[in-house]
Protein backbone atom coordinates (compact mmCIF):
# COMPACT_ATOMS: atom_id res chain seq x y z
CA UNK A 1 0.00 0.00 0.00
CA UNK A 2 1.84 3.14 -1.43
CA UNK A 3 1.27 6.78 1.02
CA UNK A 4 0.46 8.78 -2.18
CA UNK A 5 -2.13 6.21 -3.06
CA UNK A 6 -3.64 6.59 0.04
CA UNK A 7 -3.86 10.49 -0.20
CA UNK A 8 -5.13 10.45 -3.75
CA UNK A 9 -8.26 8.07 -2.62
CA UNK A 10 -8.65 10.38 0.92
CA UNK A 11 -8.51 13.29 -1.88
CA UNK A 12 -11.06 11.31 -3.95
CA UNK A 13 -12.98 11.10 -0.95
CA UNK A 14 -12.99 14.17 -0.40
CA UNK A 15 -13.95 15.72 -3.68
CA UNK A 16 -17.24 13.04 -4.30
CA UNK A 17 -18.22 13.86 -0.52
CA UNK A 18 -17.52 17.24 0.80
CA UNK A 19 -20.53 19.07 0.53
CA UNK A 20 -21.86 17.11 3.21
CA UNK A 21 -17.73 17.04 4.85
CA UNK A 22 -17.23 20.78 4.99
CA UNK A 23 -20.36 21.54 7.08
CA UNK A 24 -19.60 18.79 9.57
CA UNK A 25 -15.51 20.43 9.37
CA UNK A 26 -16.88 23.92 9.53
CA UNK A 27 -18.90 23.33 12.72
CA UNK A 28 -17.13 20.50 14.62
CA UNK A 29 -13.51 21.93 14.24
CA UNK A 30 -13.45 25.44 12.10
CA UNK A 31 -15.76 27.24 15.03
CA UNK A 32 -14.17 25.32 17.86
CA UNK A 33 -10.64 26.27 16.27
CA UNK A 34 -11.56 29.67 15.34
CA UNK A 35 -12.96 30.43 18.47
CA UNK A 36 -9.83 29.86 20.53
CA UNK A 37 -7.63 31.86 18.66
CA UNK A 38 -9.75 34.62 18.73
CA UNK A 39 -10.76 34.57 22.57
CA UNK A 40 -8.08 33.18 24.10
CA UNK A 41 -4.86 35.35 25.06
CA UNK A 42 -1.94 34.01 23.24
CA UNK A 43 0.55 31.76 25.21
CA UNK A 44 3.43 33.80 26.76
CA UNK A 45 6.86 33.04 25.06
CA UNK A 46 9.18 31.60 27.65
CA UNK A 47 12.26 33.82 28.58
CA UNK A 48 14.23 30.04 28.68
CA UNK A 49 12.96 27.72 26.62
CA UNK A 50 13.54 24.27 28.40
CA UNK A 51 13.72 25.33 31.60
CA UNK A 52 11.63 24.38 34.44
CA UNK A 53 10.24 28.45 34.62
CA UNK A 54 9.44 27.42 30.91
CA UNK A 55 7.26 24.71 31.70
CA UNK A 56 5.81 26.19 34.54
CA UNK A 57 4.63 29.07 32.55
CA UNK A 58 3.15 26.63 30.24
CA UNK A 59 1.10 24.72 32.67
CA UNK A 60 -0.03 28.27 33.91
CA UNK A 61 -1.50 29.15 30.56
CA UNK A 62 -3.07 25.49 30.18
CA UNK A 63 -4.43 25.56 33.36
CA UNK A 64 -5.92 28.80 32.92
CA UNK A 65 -7.54 28.19 30.01
CA UNK A 66 -8.52 24.42 30.51
CA UNK A 67 -12.29 25.36 30.31
CA UNK A 68 -12.09 26.54 26.89
CA UNK A 69 -9.22 23.97 25.69
CA UNK A 70 -11.18 21.14 26.69
CA UNK A 71 -14.41 22.38 25.57
CA UNK A 72 -13.16 22.97 22.23
CA UNK A 73 -11.63 19.49 22.19
CA UNK A 74 -14.68 17.73 23.39
CA UNK A 75 -16.66 19.58 20.08
CA UNK A 76 -13.93 18.13 17.57
CA UNK A 77 -13.69 14.50 19.33
CA UNK A 78 -17.81 14.67 18.62
CA UNK A 79 -16.78 15.87 15.20
CA UNK A 80 -14.49 13.02 14.42
CA UNK A 81 -16.98 10.29 15.80
CA UNK A 82 -19.68 11.21 13.69
CA UNK A 83 -17.21 11.54 10.76
CA UNK A 84 -16.20 8.31 11.15
CA UNK A 85 -19.10 6.86 12.04
CA UNK A 86 -20.86 7.99 8.56
CA UNK A 87 -18.26 6.59 6.21
CA UNK A 88 -17.74 3.31 8.01
CA UNK A 89 -20.76 2.22 10.32
CA UNK A 90 -22.41 -0.90 8.33
CA UNK A 91 -24.68 0.01 5.47
CA UNK A 92 -23.83 3.53 5.49
CA UNK A 93 -25.84 5.19 7.59
CA UNK A 94 -27.79 8.38 6.95
CA UNK A 95 -26.72 11.88 9.06
CA UNK A 96 -29.25 11.14 11.46
CA UNK A 97 -28.70 7.46 11.54
CA UNK A 98 -25.17 8.62 11.93
CA UNK A 99 -25.90 10.87 15.07
CA UNK A 100 -27.31 8.42 17.17
CA UNK A 101 -24.48 6.14 16.12
CA UNK A 102 -22.44 8.50 17.29
CA UNK A 103 -23.77 9.61 20.44
CA UNK A 104 -23.80 5.84 21.46
CA UNK A 105 -20.18 5.74 21.00
CA UNK A 106 -18.93 9.56 22.40
CA UNK A 107 -17.30 7.46 25.68
CA UNK A 108 -15.98 4.81 23.93
CA UNK A 109 -14.15 7.04 22.06
CA UNK A 110 -13.18 9.17 24.79
CA UNK A 111 -12.05 6.47 26.94
CA UNK A 112 -9.89 5.27 24.43
CA UNK A 113 -8.65 8.88 23.78
CA UNK A 114 -7.68 9.23 27.18
CA UNK A 115 -5.73 5.49 27.15
CA UNK A 116 -4.21 6.44 24.33
CA UNK A 117 -3.20 10.13 25.40
CA UNK A 118 -1.78 8.28 28.65
CA UNK A 119 0.21 5.97 26.80
CA UNK A 120 2.03 8.56 24.70
CA UNK A 121 2.47 10.93 27.89
CA UNK A 122 4.89 8.36 29.30
CA UNK A 123 6.42 7.06 26.34
CA UNK A 124 6.75 10.87 25.25
CA UNK A 125 9.95 9.91 27.95
CA UNK A 126 11.57 8.33 25.09
CA UNK A 127 10.40 10.12 22.01
CA UNK A 128 10.95 7.29 19.46
CA UNK A 129 8.73 4.39 21.48
CA UNK A 130 6.25 7.80 21.71
CA UNK A 131 6.27 8.38 17.88
CA UNK A 132 6.16 4.39 17.04
CA UNK A 133 2.71 4.13 19.50
CA UNK A 134 1.31 7.12 17.09
CA UNK A 135 1.89 4.89 14.50
CA UNK A 136 0.32 1.89 16.02
CA UNK A 137 -2.83 3.72 17.91
CA UNK A 138 -3.72 5.19 14.63
CA UNK A 139 -6.77 3.14 13.64
CA UNK A 140 -8.01 3.07 17.16
CA UNK A 141 -11.01 5.96 16.25
CA UNK A 142 -12.00 4.08 12.89
CA UNK A 143 -11.60 0.40 14.72
CA UNK A 144 -14.41 1.88 17.54
CA UNK A 145 -16.77 3.35 14.65
CA UNK A 146 -17.03 0.28 12.08
CA UNK A 147 -16.82 -2.54 15.30
CA UNK A 148 -18.41 -1.07 17.88
CA UNK A 149 -15.17 -2.69 20.35
CA UNK A 150 -14.38 -1.52 23.83
CA UNK A 151 -11.44 1.55 24.24
CA UNK A 152 -9.32 -1.62 25.08
CA UNK A 153 -10.50 -4.25 22.04
CA UNK A 154 -10.21 -0.75 19.78
CA UNK A 155 -6.38 -0.32 20.96
CA UNK A 156 -5.73 -4.17 20.88
CA UNK A 157 -7.49 -4.08 17.44
CA UNK A 158 -5.70 -0.91 15.79
CA UNK A 159 -1.94 -2.53 17.11
CA UNK A 160 -2.99 -5.64 15.46
CA UNK A 161 -4.10 -3.98 11.86
CA UNK A 162 -0.65 -1.85 12.02
CA UNK A 163 1.93 -4.90 12.71
CA UNK A 164 4.76 -4.13 10.36
CA UNK A 165 3.24 -0.67 9.38
CA UNK A 166 3.95 1.47 12.67
CA UNK A 167 5.99 3.83 11.21
CA UNK A 168 4.08 4.22 7.86
CA UNK A 169 1.48 4.32 10.05
CA UNK A 170 2.90 7.63 12.34
CA UNK A 171 4.49 8.72 8.37
CA UNK A 172 0.54 9.17 7.24
CA UNK A 173 -0.48 10.83 10.45
CA UNK A 174 2.73 13.47 10.57
CA UNK A 175 2.09 14.49 6.60
CA UNK A 176 -1.27 16.06 7.17
CA UNK A 177 -0.31 17.45 10.68
CA UNK A 178 2.82 19.49 9.22
CA UNK A 179 0.96 20.56 6.86
CA UNK A 180 -1.47 21.61 8.82
CA UNK A 181 1.19 23.80 10.99
CA UNK A 182 2.82 24.87 8.17
CA UNK A 183 -0.10 26.70 7.37
CA UNK A 184 -0.81 28.00 10.76
CA UNK A 185 2.79 29.14 11.40
CA UNK A 186 2.40 31.30 8.04
CA UNK A 187 -0.53 32.59 8.71
CA UNK A 188 0.86 33.81 12.05
CA UNK A 189 4.11 34.64 10.89
CA UNK A 190 2.16 37.21 8.63
CA UNK A 191 -0.25 38.62 11.26
CA UNK A 192 3.06 39.19 13.55
CA UNK A 193 4.67 40.92 10.55
CA UNK A 194 1.55 43.26 10.12
CA UNK A 195 1.68 43.78 14.13
CA UNK A 196 5.00 44.89 13.92
CA UNK A 197 4.59 47.29 11.34
CA UNK A 198 2.05 49.04 12.75
CA UNK A 199 -0.57 48.13 10.60
CA UNK A 200 -3.08 45.94 13.41
CA UNK A 201 -6.82 45.82 12.95
CA UNK A 202 -9.53 43.54 13.90
CA UNK A 203 -10.43 42.74 10.67
CA UNK A 204 -6.41 41.92 10.30
CA UNK A 205 -6.44 39.82 13.49
CA UNK A 206 -9.92 37.67 12.32
CA UNK A 207 -8.94 37.37 8.45
CA UNK A 208 -5.41 35.59 9.89
CA UNK A 209 -6.67 33.86 13.01
CA UNK A 210 -9.36 32.36 9.99
CA UNK A 211 -6.46 31.30 7.80
CA UNK A 212 -4.85 29.59 10.50
CA UNK A 213 -8.04 27.96 11.56
CA UNK A 214 -8.85 26.44 8.16
CA UNK A 215 -5.03 25.37 7.80
CA UNK A 216 -5.38 23.06 11.50
CA UNK A 217 -9.21 22.03 9.92
CA UNK A 218 -7.67 20.83 6.80
CA UNK A 219 -4.86 18.91 8.46
CA UNK A 220 -8.03 17.26 10.64
CA UNK A 221 -9.95 16.36 7.59
CA UNK A 222 -7.02 14.88 5.87
CA UNK A 223 -5.61 13.11 8.83
CA UNK A 224 -9.34 11.38 9.31
CA UNK A 225 -10.11 10.87 6.04
CA UNK A 226 -6.36 8.82 5.14
CA UNK A 227 -7.38 6.84 8.12
CA UNK A 228 -10.60 5.84 6.76
CA UNK A 229 -8.70 4.53 3.88
CA UNK A 230 -6.24 2.72 5.50
CA UNK A 231 -8.89 1.14 7.82
CA UNK A 232 -10.70 0.32 4.94
CA UNK A 233 -7.88 -1.27 3.12
CA UNK A 234 -6.06 -3.00 6.24
CA UNK A 235 -9.28 -4.49 7.62
CA UNK A 236 -9.87 -6.07 4.40
CA UNK A 237 -6.49 -7.74 4.01
CA UNK A 238 -5.41 -5.33 1.15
Amino acid sequence: MKLSNVFAMAGAMWRSERALVMPLAGLFYFLPSLALLLLLPGAPPPADPGSDAALDALLAYARDNAGAIISANVVQLVGAVILYTLFLAPGRPTLGETMSLAAARIVSFALASILVMAALTVSALLVVPALYLIGRFFLVGTVIAAERRTPVEAIARSIELTRGRGWWCFIAAAVPFLAGQVAVSVAGGFYSALVLAGVDSAVGHLFFNGLAALGSTFAWVLTLLVKIVVYRRLSSGT
